[in-house]
């Protein structure tokens, strides 16, 4: 008889873990494959329940999105010194000249931190910079 115990299944939230322990042999017997077949019923029970979860799972989070902004971006935020950000705010206004730009938005754009972005937008402005549009 010939096993093999490669892992095949999904393992988080307590799923249950499949091993592939139903390959056939030369000269096995009617009683194995037999029971490789309700080994393989039983996997094929457990799929479809972990199928059915996850297309409930699916269905609550498509009912959900209906409730949130469809502009959502996830930004990763670098950590950086004032002065940094002050180079590269310059560089991004730079680029965009004649635009209007808010400090989240180039906070997002550039992946600073807000208030990183808001400290170094003031001193830019006091420094004659950077103006504020009203």
């Amino acid at each position: 008889m010939s096993q093999s115990k490669s892992g095949s299944g999904i393992t988080d939230k307590g799923a249950t873990t499949i091993h592939d322990s139903t390959k056939v042999g030369e000269g096995d017997s009617l009683l194995a494959l037999n029971k490789r077949i309700e080994i393989l019923s039983e996997k094929i029970d457990v799929l479809s329940s972990e199928i059915s979860e996850l297309k409930t799972a699916f269905e609550d989070l498509s009912r959900v999105k209906e409730f949130l902004p469809l502009n959502i971006r996830v930004v990763e935020v670098r950590e950086t010194t004032v002065e940094e950000a002050k180079k590269e705010i310059l560089d991004y206004c730079d680029k965009h000249k004649g635009g209007i730009f808010y400090p989240d938005d180039v906070a997002d754009e550039l992946g600073l931190d807000l208030k990183t972005t808001v400290e170094a937008t003031e001193e830019l402005m006091k420094e004659g910079k950077l103006e504020e549009v009203k």
